[in-house]
């Protein structure tokens, strides 16, 4: 009986352990998954971007074309095209923004903690945690 309070003390301890450990990998689980947010954001925008760009320049030459026949038709497909790209970057303008502040304050929040575990309450020596 005394073995099995002892090996479900130590179990115990252990998974305690283990848990505790797991701190440092929050943030970067949390760095990780705002980069990528900052980096579909990036990707979002330059692809709306490069839809807008690429719609005006098309209508424009639709609409300058003296020898079209239909050039309303072309135009609106044209404008429904640089609309597509401005709700494409209306997304990608903020989760390029969210992401790139949320890692900024995740990266300083580690620094910060990883500063603190190693200063002591007066901040002169150092401290060991369990």
């Amino acid at each position: 009986m005394k073995r099995l309070i002892l090996i479900i003390f130590t179990i115990f301890l252990t998974v305690s352990l283990k848990a505790q450990s797991k701190g440092s990998l929050v943030f970067s689980d949390a760095q990780l998954k705002f980069h990528r947010m900052e980096t579909a954001g990036t990707i979002l925008t330059a692809v709306g971007g490069i839809t807008v760009f690429t719609g005006n320049i098309l209508a424009w030459k639709a609409y300058g074309n003296p020898d079209d026949e239909n050039p309303g038709a072309k135009g609106r497909k044209y404008g429904e095209l640089i609309f597509g790209g401005l709700g494409i970057m209306a997304v990608g303008i903020p989760m390029w923004a969210i992401g790139k502040s949320k890692l900024r304050r995740i990266e300083i929040e580690a620094r910060l903690v990883n500063f603190r575990s190693f200063a002591a309450a007066n901040g002169i020596g150092i401290s060991i945690h369990f």
